[in-house]
């Protein structure tokens, strides 16, 4: 058994969190202890700073870089950025030092979790892991150029530092490859999804909800994801294209379940172009993900051809495909390598309003093609269950 300590710079609800949970929750079934230091959205109103999930062990030991509140993402002004960074990196390092532990692993290398993660590696001589899902220098919203600069430093030389870095994606892969990160320590690490999460569905909340929003005889089309324009979200996009899907499919109803920066921005731009059948859900429980999915009849992750983009393996399409639900995106970064078109899902040209459109509207339209991508998906998805991808971590792990 390995002691294992999780160094994250966000909490379990945030969308991190649906890839380093289920990571640390398998690593205890396969005989490990693992403990998690994170960071909180709203640490002031935290009630309770320690339980413990599935055998995991989980310490809040301070404020994220930003607040989260409700649908609203509230940036920091320089002054209380500079007290989070001091205060939330101290206790992290100082409950890093108090537990007892073979690996440190750092989940997204940023400045707090970062450095407190580097210092307690420093001080008690621990193997050094550091995971990277994503291009955060490039996506993140800075409030200045230093915050930037800063980011830029952990998320390119952290990983210089570490015995292992794992990576979800083939763009990011040979990004560390540039610079100069030894193959050898890299290991491809996809995202994964728990099949039996997707395939437990509560009837009754599957009522509320139609209820709710009055979906009774619609065609759903489902996005649930941050509404963050900036993080390369493009739900821009997909609002521009939902009149030409209305049109032709007359019972269309778009819903969109998630929060974020541009969530106003967002409402109002639809309300200013009297867009109509537009229902903005707000953020849900991720319990109720799977209940949200069972009503759609495809979802769409919408993207422009970026780095933020090329830098993602998009949570949202493994788990609409667990449960069966068809989806529309673009060949861009590792969308193909998990959608095969027109067979697992439907690859339409990126950035572009039509074919979007397009996309959906051959989708509700062609009940046959729903169906072939349905079954294809509820196979394709076992290849990408957490317990396999995670035995193959703790391989390199004890290795």
């Amino acid at each position: 058994m390995l002691n294992i300590t999780f160094f994250v710079n966000q909490s379990l609800e945030c969308p991190a969190g649906s890839r380093y949970f289920p990571i640390a929750k398998n690593l205890v079934k396969l005989g490990n202890k693992v403990n998690i230091i994170a960071l909180h959205p709203n640490y002031s109103s935290l009630k309770q700073k320690y339980i413990v999930k599935d055998g995991v062990n989980i310490y809040y030991a301070g404020q994220m870089h930003v607040l989260k509140m409700g649908d609203k993402k509230i940036y920091l002004n320089k002054i209380q950025l500079l007290k989070v960074i001091f205060l939330s990196t101290l206790n992290m390092f100082l409950k890093g030092l108090k537990l007892r532990s073979d690996v440190i692993y750092v989940f997204k290398p940023q400045p707090i979790n970062g450095s407190a993660a580097f210092l307690t590696k420093l001080f008690k001589r621990n193997k050094f892991f550091v995971d990277c899902d994503d291009y955060e220098a490039n996506s993140n919203k800075f409030s200045s150029k230093i915050e930037k600069l800063a980011f830029v430093l952990f998320e390119d030389y952290l990983p210089r530092f570490a015995d292992l870095v794992t990576i979800h994606n083939s763009f990011l892969i040979n990004r560390y490859k540039k610079l100069g990160i030894n193959e050898k320590k890299i290991l491809y690490l996809p995202n994964g999804v728990e099949t039996k999460f997707f395939r437990n569905i509560n009837k009754n909340q599957i009522l509320k909800i139609k209820n709710k929003f009055n979906l009774k005889n619609k065609k759903i089309i489902l996005y649930f994801g941050s509404l963050s324009l900036k993080s390369g979200h493009a739900i821009d996009l997909l609002l521009k294209s939902f009149p030409m899907v209305k049109k032709k499919i007359k019972n269309s109803l778009l819903l969109l379940v998630g929060g974020g920066e541009d969530f106003t921005t967002l409402m109002d731009y639809v309300n200013k172009k009297k867009i109509n059948s537009i229902i903005f859900a707000g953020r849900v429980d991720k319990n109720e993900i799977p209940n949200y999915l069972k009503i759609a009849d495809l979802t769409v992750d919408p993207v422009y051809d970026d780095l933020s983009n090329k830098a993602r393996f998009p949570l949202k399409i493994l788990e609409s495909m667990a449960s069966g639900i068809p989806v529309v995106t673009s060949d861009v970064g590792d969308r193909k390598i998990i959608i095969k078109n027109r067979e697992t899902g439907l690859l339409v040209k990126a950035g572009n309003i039509d074919e979007l459109a397009h996309g959906i509207i051959k989708i509700l339209s062609n009940k046959e093609l729903s169906n072939y991508i349905s079954r294809n998906s509820k196979i394709l998805i076992n290849k990408y269950d957490w317990k396999k991808i995670v035995t193959k971590l703790n391989k390199s792990i004890i290795s």
